[in-house]
Formats: C-alpha cells, structure tokens, sequence
C-alpha cells in the first residue's frame, strides 16, 4: 500500500508506521522517491511494506536532498521528544544492519 502526506503529518505517520512500542523499527527505510518532471519527494517503508511519500511545495532536485530533508524532520522530532530513533529493544540487529 502507498499513501502520499503531506510534511506537516509526517511524524504521525512515522509513529504510526515506523515505530513500535515507543522506539523506532530500524526496518524502515527512508528513501527518494522521483517524479515525472525531474526531482524526488522523501518517503520511507514502514511495517508492513507500507510506503509513505511525502508531499512538498516543489520536489527536491536529488535522491540524497530528499531523503536529508526527511531525516532532518525526524531528527528535530527527536530532539523535542515527539519521537524515539531509538531502536527497538526486541528488534533483531545482525551487525550489516547496524553499519547501515
């Protein structure tokens, strides 16, 4: 399933797609989805394959600008408490997944 949001929902849907008792899934992937005309939003896969795309006034002009712009939001989520980027206690961390 995919959904398109808007960047002022962004954290709900990261809290309710990418996290998990409190802490985040380090399952989850952020990436750059592009668009026809050129450019790329930020997006993440959540539970379930769930794909999250988030809307912005103009598409960002690179694969790293986008996803950036999406860990700087989380990051300041972070940072005010609203989010944990914690991983998950219970989650299964082999040592590839970690350097990632």
């Amino acid at each position: 399933m995919s959904m398109v949001i808007s960047l002022k929902f962004v954290i709900n849907h990261w809290r309710l797609f990418a996290m998990q008792d409190g802490y985040t899934l380090y399952s989850t992937v952020i990436y750059a989805q592009s668009v026809l005309g050129g450019g790329y939003l930020p997006a993440f896969i959540g539970k379930e394959g769930t794909r999250i795309i988030v809307r912005m006034n103009a598409p960002l002009p690179t694969e790293l600008a986008a996803r950036n712009a999406l860990r700087d939001v989380l990051w300041g989520a972070h940072a005010e408490g609203r989010i944990s980027l914690m991983p998950h206690p219970l989650e299964d961390l082999t040592p590839q997944e970690q350097a990632a």
